[in-house]
């Protein structure tokens, strides 16, 4: 009678391990983030892996466009964006992605960049995070400048 009393108990305390186990790793308080960037060295586009906490104040894309403007962290890399730069706006709206920047936007593009790079960084650095996304509209001041659509 006693082992069958042990193996109840345990049975019971390896199911309530599982479930706590469950839902602590469901219970996600970091958003992550992969961000691409271009070396100054290799000239290669590298990555970067970033956690950012979870809000319920603002969309994720607003977060992921703003970690983005805040540029890379390697001081190798460079920032394809004006880092003193800010959004007008961001928000989705049925799948669509819109991005205003200021008029600074075009101003203080790092000479490192052709308008094609910036646009294959943006494209792949929107695509990769978002993947509710299914285009972008960047603008500048309400100017359409670029507009990607997932392949």
């Amino acid at each position: 009678m006693n082992f069958l009393k042990t193996k109840i108990i345990t049975g019971i305390l390896l199911l309530a391990v599982v479930l706590s186990l469950f839902f602590i790793s469901n219970n996600k308080k970091y958003d992550r983030l992969v961000l691409f960037f271009k070396n100054s060295i290799s000239k290669e586009v590298e990555t970067e892996i970033r956690y950012i906490p979870k809000q319920s104040i603002k969309s994720f894309e607003e977060e992921f466009c703003e970690e983005l403007m805040l540029g890379p962290v390697n001081h190798q890399n460079y920032s394809f964006l004006n880092k003193g730069a800010f959004l007008n706006s961001c928000f989705t709206k049925n799948g669509v992605l819109y991005m205003d920047f200021p008029e600074s936007f075009l101003t203080v593009i790092n000479e490192n960049f052709t308008n094609d790079e910036i646009s294959v960084l943006l494209e792949k650095n929107i695509f990769t995070n978002c993947k509710d996304i299914k285009s972008a509209f960047i603008s500048v001041n309400g100017r359409k400048i670029y507009e990607f659509f997932k392949k």
